[in-house]
């Protein structure tokens, strides 16, 4: 850590949220000089608690927050000049293996190149945390609701440092700024230790914090204890995944005290743990309300018609993108706006130059998510999986009307898949339903989306696969022609990723999956139609994949990517799986967009050669300059 952390004086670091956001994210204490002034009354003290929130990593900054396109494997950009662009990102440059020690990218640590310096955070917290006895102008509750906000804040800093970069230097309490440089000089501290120390914290904040937020749209943002609680499970099932428990490849990893950084040794037991924290997390969030999500179609006139094929789709995208949202356990609190445009295909003529659509989804997604039956493509005896990029006609017959329009040809690929493949996916000759692109109150969506050469969609981003979920749906074009983002607030954390956490918890606890392990996974999947895993698969090629532990762990991890596919959830588990290989690895792919005719433009080309990965990839590296003031730190393994 550079001394600069160190020994940084008092300062203020503000980020300023949208206008929409709740407005204790705008204040700036722009006439308090000294710590002793920021401390003064309650008043300003408030404007230093609200900026220990504004150092919160910006999760809808495609470029910068290190989960969506660093490895183009979910994501993807656009061709053209748009792609050479990209390549200048911190994202860009790490997807193509650019990542280095010399000016780390995304780099957290220090700050720089896209990254937020969040031992700073820490150091702002800290402060806070010495300080907030003095007002005397503060009612005791409220005094116990801000320490454990900030209390929170900590204990997240240092957890997501410890996901980017393994073992990390826990700073409890901020070093004097008397103190010798080499009074300075902090070390990397083991994983467990990082573990339970975030632990410690958060179980301190969570019992004074709120259950609820009673104003959402003053406070918007504000912990809560089921917050805090998510975050634990988080925390815990991060130390007890493979990247962390057990793995043999940091045998060697100790510092200069020849602490171990890494346990090579596996344990069970963190799994223990680490179940019993999901559970309270989730009976906590039951506590206070919340509930997987369930989209009532006649909560809005102008959706009372959809029929049951379209309503799973709201509920799909809906459950991401409708505010406050009984799902929906932490949102960002930063509209999503200019996301949205970037991820829209064109619709009509009169939108070219209107929207710039540069973001797609990796072709590699459409083959993750399931059949109709809710088992893997490769595994349903009554889906063709060899004669999936051959061209098939939707007929009345095939009851694909909801989905592609009837008489129009696209691949096989396209056709009897799950109802989250179409809520998140749009591809050539599907709908893409937007709220002003409708008929008879939901029914009918016109346009479909068309992108081949010629085609409107082709004409400024030759994508393949948009992604639709990230679109709200109230995203309409108005009487100009040009597309209205409706903005939304990104959740963070969504009580059905809660609910697969447990089923993967519980998988690793048993020697033999049981119903337990299922109930949760079923539940998730039951929102959309789909039966439950041991049902499903009696249907399938292999039966009796539910009942086998390592067969069960891979269809927790598949249903993870399939449910919580384009939330920035994806980038943390591969890497705490340690699967990066299989993944991060994979060419880019795309249907050629030079094609008029279907049997042109459905030929598969590759448009980016394989990344090449290796152990050193799991964890970012530290700046060699870091290195250099601090001798008791050592360089992330590998780098």
């Amino acid at each position: 850590m550079k001394n600069s952390i160190i020994k940084t004086v008092f300062i203020f670091v503000f980020v300023v949220f949208t206008t929409n956001c709740a407005d204790y994210l705008d204040v700036v204490p722009n006439d308090v000089p000294r710590i002793e002034h920021a401390f003064s009354n309650r008043a300003t003290a408030e404007r230093f608690l609200f900026s220990c929130y504004s150092f919160l990593p910006n999760i809808i900054h495609m470029w910068n927050y290190p989960a969506y396109f660093d490895n183009l494997d979910e994501f993807d950009v656009s061709g053209g000049n748009y792609t050479i662009a990209f390549q200048g990102t911190a994202a860009g440059k790490i997807s193509y293996g650019g990542q280095n020690s010399e000016s780390p990218l995304q780099n957290y640590w220090s700050g720089g190149n896209g990254g937020t310096n969040l031992f700073l955070a820490i150091r702002q917290c800290n402060i806070f945390l010495e300080e907030i006895h003095t007002p005397r102008d503060i009612e005791e509750r409220e005094r116990a609701r801000w320490i454990a906000e900030v209390t929170f804040l900590k204990a997240y800093y240092h957890f997501f440092l410890l996901q980017l970069y393994g073992p990390i230097p826990l700073i409890k309490e901020n070093i004097p700024l008397s103190a010798p440089p080499e009074d300075t000089w902090v070390f990397r501290e083991p994983v467990d230790e990082c573990v339970d120390y975030i632990v410690e914290l958060l179980d301190e904040a969570s019992p004074n914090l709120p259950m609820l937020i009673d104003n959402p749209i003053e406070e918007d943002g504000r912990i809560t204890r089921p917050i805090a609680l998510a975050i634990k499970a988080k925390v815990l099932a991060l130390g007890a995944s493979p990247l962390f428990n057990g793995n043999p490849d940091y045998i060697n990893w100790v510092d200069s005290r020849n602490k171990q950084l890494v346990s090579p040794a596996y344990s069970k037991d963190k799994w223990v743990r680490a179940a019993d924290a999901i559970k309270a997390a989730i009976d906590t969030c039951h506590n206070a309300g919340l509930e997987l999500y369930v989209y009532d179609k006649m909560s809005v006139a102008s959706t009372s018609a959809m029929n049951d094929s379209l309503v799973k789709l709201m509920h799909v995208r809906k459950g991401f993108t409708e505010r406050w949202n009984k799902g929906v356990i932490w949102t960002d609190t930063r509209l999503v706006g200019d996301l949205q445009r970037l991820s829209l295909p064109i619709m009509k003529p009169v939108d070219i130059g209107k929207i710039t659509p540069r973001f797609y989804a990796s072709f590699h997604m459409t083959e993750l998510f399931y059949t109709n039956k809710g088992i893997p493509i490769t595994e349903d005896p009554d889906w063709n999986y060899d004669a999936r990029y051959q061209l098939r006609v939707s007929t009345p017959e095939a009851n694909h009307a909801s989905y592609i329009p009837i008489n129009e040809r696209t691949v096989a690929l396209h056709f009897d898949r799950e109802p989250r493949f179409y809520a998140n996916l749009g591809f050539d000759r599907g709908f893409f339903e937007l709220s002003t692109l409708t008929t008879d109150r939901g029914k009918t969506f016109t346009p479909f989306l068309k992108a081949r050469l010629g085609d409107v969609s082709n004409y400024e981003s030759p994508a393949s696969y948009y992604i639709k979920k990230l679109v709200a749906y109230e995203s309409n074009a108005n009487v100009s022609g040009a597309y209205v983002m409706n903005p939304y607030l990104f959740p963070v954390i969504r009580l059905a990723d809660l609910y697969l956490l447990y089923s993967e918890a519980l998988n690793e606890v048993y020697d033999t999956p049981n119903e337990e392990v299922h109930k949760w996974i079923d539940q998730v999947r039951a929102v959309t139609g789909l039966k439950g895993v041991a049902e499903a698969w009696e249907g399938s090629l292999s039966p009796n994949r539910p009942f086998d532990k390592n067969e069960m762990r891979k269809i927790i991890q598949q249903e993870r990517m399939i449910e919580l596919a384009f939330e920035g959830q994806r980038f943390w588990d591969v890497r705490r799986w340690k699967r990066i290989n299989e993944f991060w690895t994979l060419p880019g792919r795309n249907w050629n967009n030079d094609g008029r005719a279907p049997e042109d433009y459905y030929q598969i080309v590759q448009t980016r050669e394989p990344r090449k990965i290796s152990v050193k990839d799991y964890l970012w590296p530290i700046s060699l300059t870091d290195l250099r003031i601090n001798r008791n730190l050592v360089q992330t393994w590998g780098w």
